[in-house]
């Protein structure tokens, strides 16, 4: 009986350690598994906020072209359309618009200014 409890005492530690080490194994897996999540997560958020930005910034130069050919063909631009386009103008080049729409929005600035009817 003695030999049969020290066989089971020296197995106890033996097993405990085996169930410890299995233990940390999976947490560390889970870990590793949620580091993963989260960098996959924040390289869709990187690719999403990129996405959006391309476009406003598309939309901004459109908008900008839009308004420089109707200001053009009508010959003048009232105050609050320059106003606008300002504000345009100011977010194309905040999303990183390069300086292609500038030589517009300086043609834009260089129209008459025309008398806002009420």
């Amino acid at each position: 009986m003695e030999h049969t409890l020290q066989i089971f005492l020296s197995i106890v530690p033996a097993i405990a350690a085996a169930v410890f080490g299995w233990f940390i194994h999976k947490i560390k897996k889970r870990d590793e598994r949620r580091e993963s999540e989260e960098r996959e997560r924040a390289d869709n958020l990187i690719k999403r906020e990129k996405a959006v930005n391309d476009a406003l910034r598309a939309l901004c130069r459109d908008r900008i072209l839009q308004g420089y050919r109707y200001y053009r063909k009508h010959d003048g631009v009232s105050t609050a359309d320059l106003e606008t386009m300002t504000k345009l103008y100011n977010a194309y080049h905040g999303l990183s618009g390069n300086g292609t729409v500038t030589a517009i929005y300086d043609k834009i600035c260089a129209l008459p200014i025309k008398e806002e009817s009420s």
